[in-house]
């Protein structure tokens, strides 16, 4: 007879995929356990170990797993002493936990999801043939649903019992139906954050599973491709291996695997290669669990809407047919209309996801109709691609101008159709479900999104002109939280954390927005409250906290809090963040009583001051890759990467630049980095040796009119040969600002100054900009598959451009791209240049 968990009970499912999942998590605790036996013991481990073993044994005694609960209590108490001790166990005491990890073997095998039946059921032998043996005629109410076999009402005679048993225990317990959401596979890692992500998932619906290793991922990828794929990074995650296996599973364009990386700790070069290996989002590991749970779902479930929509526009039926043709192929359900102006009342009739629209037809031509169209008040962010045979530049950035989102030329290539329009009906379904979630508010908890407080709170900023303005932040932390959750285990502690999150947002009232914040914790944004009033709240909330029980079990809490007023120097989302982790850090010093943001000490390790104290000194330092050419010989030619020391660690670009955007000082240090290696080239020319740089810019820097002249009368007076200076520009922020370099680059160029394009993809060559901005180079974004690679070099070639490809480390890479005629090679290592490439200039410092 089988066991029949109900859909309806979250209890019973919650408990199947913990009895699931049990073996795998005991797997990585024995292997945890047993380096640490080897190899010696470090403190950090030994209490994660510690707090992890504790939760899993607890959670063994709430869903029946007494022995195996029993085992890990007991390696819990050998653990207990020296955690307790601040200390590390000695060799004896590794010894007996060595002991005590053998006596966990037997448990790596859970036989089925149901309750373990008691040993006088598990002998099969007729209970007639057996004396004395249990007399029970009639059982109580449920009770052989309490053994876990199932509702044996209704065999109510004495006959019918002992058949209905042995069919019980000779009949295996059913396993509940694998869910069949979507499918997603996270390489397992030994933070309890990942066992909690994929419990909750499974809750979600989605089929969710395990896997030790990247070989295994790598594997799925190739056998039965999953909907998202979730790693754990670091300094050390092979990502590069993971990129070739993500480029041949999202070869099918109707179905890309999703790539969500969890960062370890926030480091900029391991998001940033793990962008390059094909992640679709970063996250950070220690994100609270919501955030966690949203972005893994908003990732996974992206594909698993209805079929992209899409609306063809075009009075030409060949060529519409086409392009139907093409779509239809991909599983895009589509839609056709010769006459421009019906497309007005076949808006709200289809509601496309996408509008695909010639730019000459009659009586109403692409320009006019992109404008009606954005009138409409559900269309305002509708993507809207053109496909036209018009070559003319000025009219292709009309297009662009008038509410368009891309240009394709034709004729076209099908699989550079499908991408495009795909791409760009993913971005616009998850920014639309992001705003759905965004306005969302816990009926039962009254709390917000957090991206929703975020959003408000940036808008509040925002409207201040980088004033000072009224509000200010609160943040509340539960105290002691990894002890609550050991003792009220994953459900319970849920539902504590619920009712403390009523409890505040009760609290803050009307006014006020209130969010998850952390892993325990709560932040309130109140615009309209000074620092007096969030600590009077602050306060309220302490004493309110006292003399109130949480959670099913009334445990009492305590709790931290920290008041962050918006002042003069808090005028970022960023800033602001920043500002209330460090008050609440000092808050966590002293619970139950309040931290204040203007009593604590400045920082002087925050980036913006030293960026500023950098500006000031003129202390920024640059570092040089060379850059060779593959065929033949050049003069020697660099690209220049910004460096910041400080406090014996250096910042890169990649940790400088953003904040510096943010803080509106981007524009000062992009003059210092063209001032500097101006300097650089009429040294090296004095001394005969002379040198091209490519100097990293960003187009937020350059929005000063007067600056192209000030830059070429820096050139003239300092005798730099023409071309010396290349500037340098991405892709992806010439998306946004597309009007900015137009109008800059005639200046650059009257400046005789060198134009180069970085992270130029399909998407790029596709838009038109190779073709309408006057380049000199191109740089190629990372990781392109051969056809795309092949495309964007003859492409670039057959407009005299030269092609620089970065991020070469490998010979077999240098020959790939030989193969493929790119000219130069940027390789991804740093070294002073050296005398035989013509140049013995040192790497410009402080």
């Amino acid at each position: 007879m089988a066991l029949q968990l109900s859909q309806q009970d979250p209890g019973l499912e919650l408990q199947a995929a913990f009895r699931r999942h049990l073996p795998q998590r005991l797997r990585t605790l024995l292997r945890r356990a047993r380096m640490q036996c080897r190899t010696g013991w470090d403190c950090n481990v030994l209490r994660a170990l510690h707090d992890e073993i504790t939760m899993l044994a607890g959670a063994c005694g709430r869903y029946g797993l007494l022995e195996t609960g029993e085992r890990l209590l007991a390696l819990e108490s050998v653990l207990a002493a020296p955690v307790a001790a601040h200390g590390v166990p000695d060799t004896a005491t590794s010894a007996g936990i060595d002991a005590l990890l053998d006596s966990l073997r037997p448990h790596l095998q859970l036989d089925s999801p149901g309750t373990a039946l008691p040993a006088w059921m598990q002998d099969t032998t007729s209970m007639a043939a057996r004396e004395p043996f249990p007399r029970c005629e009639v059982p109580p109410d449920k009770y052989w649903v309490r053994l876990g076999i199932a509702d044996m009402q209704g065999a109510g005679n004495d006959a019918a019992l002992p058949g209905a048993v042995a069919a019980a225990v000779s009949e295996p317990v059913a396993v509940p139906d694998q869910p069949h959401g979507p499918r997603v596979r996270i390489v397992n890692d030994d933070d309890p954050a990942i066992n909690e992500l994929l419990l909750r998932l499974e809750q979600h619906g989605c089929n969710v599973a395990l896997l030790d290793r990247i070989d295994d991922l790598l594997g799925e990828l190739r056998s039965a491709p999953p909907d998202l794929a979730i790693l754990v990074a670091d300094t050390e995650t092979p990502l590069d291996r993971l990129a070739a296996g993500l480029r041949d599973a999202r070869r099918d364009p109707a179905h890309r695997v999703r790539l969500l990386v969890l960062l370890r700790a926030r480091e900029a070069e391991v998001q940033l290669r793990a962008l390059r290996a094909g992640a679709d989002r970063c996250i950070a590991l220690h994100s609270a669990p919501d955030e966690l749970v949203n972005a893994a779902l908003e990732l996974a479930c992206v594909d698993k809407e209805s079929a992209y929509r899409i609306l063809i526009v075009d009075d030409d039926a060949p060529q519409a047919l086409f392009a139907q043709a093409i779509l239809r192929r991909a599983g895009m359900e589509t839609r056709i209309l010769e006459e421009s102006l019906a497309v007005l009342d076949e808006l709200d009739r289809f509601r496309p996801d996408l509008l695909l629209l010639d730019l000459n037809m009659p009586d109403c031509d692409g320009f006019e109709l992109t404008a009606l169209i954005r009138e409409r008040e559900g269309y305002v962010n509708t993507p809207i691609v053109f496909l036209s045979g018009d070559q003319d530049e000025e009219r292709q950035f009309a297009a662009l101008d008038a509410g368009g989102d891309d240009f394709l030329v034709k004729p076209i290539r099908p699989t550079h159709l499908v991408a495009a329009v795909t791409n760009r009906v993913r971005r616009s379904r998850m920014a639309a479900s992001r705003v759905q979630r965004r306005r969302h508010r816990d009926a039962g908890t009254g709390l917000n999104e957090r991206a929703q407080l975020l959003d408000a709170m940036a808008e509040h900023l925002a409207a201040s002109g980088g004033r000072a303005v009224r509000g200010g932040l609160l943040a509340i932390e539960v105290h002691d939280a990894a002890a609550l959750r050991g003792q009220l285990g994953l459900a319970g502690f849920d539902h504590l954390l619920a009712q403390i999150g009523a409890f505040i947002a009760g609290h803050a009232r009307s006014g006020c927005m209130t969010t998850r914040h952390g892993n325990a914790g709560y932040l309130v944004f109140a615009p309209a409250r000074g620092e007096s009033e969030l600590a009077a709240l602050a306060e309220t909330l302490l004493e309110s906290s006292r003399e109130t029980r949480f959670g099913s079990r009334a445990s009492a809490v305590r709790l931290a809090c920290a008041v962050c007023a918006f002042d003069d120097a808090l005028t970022e989302p960023a800033q602001a963040l920043a500002a209330i982790e460090r008050t609440l850090a000092a808050a966590r010093a002293q619970p139950d009583r309040i931290a204040l943001h203007s009593r604590l000490a400045p920082d002087p390790g925050a980036i913006t001051q030293r960026i500023a104290a950098a500006l000031a000194a003129g202390s920024f330092g640059l570092a040089f890759q060379p850059i060779v050419p593959i065929h033949g010989a050049a003069e020697p030619q660099y690209q220049t990467l910004l460096r910041l020391k400080a406090d014996a660690r250096e910042y890169v670009a990649a940790e400088l630049v953003p904040v510096a955007i943010r803080t509106g000082s981007i524009a000062a240090i992009d003059a210092w980095v063209v001032g500097r290696c101006i300097a650089i080239l009429a040294e090296r020319q004095r001394e005969g040796n002379p040198v091209r740089l490519f100097a990293s810019q960003s187009l937020q820097g350059w929005t000063d009119a007067e600056r192209p002249a000030k830059l070429k009368a820096a050139l003239s007076a300092a005798g730099v040969h023409a071309g010396s200076l290349v500037l340098e520009f991405r892709a992806e922020e010439v998306r946004h600002n597309m009007r900015t370099l137009i109008g800059l680059a005639p200046e650059l160029q009257r400046a005789q100054v060198q134009l180069s394009l970085a992270g130029v993809d399909g998407d790029a060559v596709a838009a038109g900009w190779i073709d309408h901005l006057p380049l000199d180079y191109v740089k190629l974004a990372p990781a392109l598959d051969e056809a795309t690679l092949e495309s964007v070099v003859q492409d670039a070639h057959a407009r005299g451009l030269k092609v620089v490809t970065p991020y070469v480390e490998t010979v077999v890479q240098v020959e790939r791209l030989r193969g493929a005629q790119v000219d130069l090679l940027q390789g991804h290592y740093f070294r002073p240049p050296t005398a035989e490439l013509g140049v013995a200039f040192p790497r410009a410092g402080n």
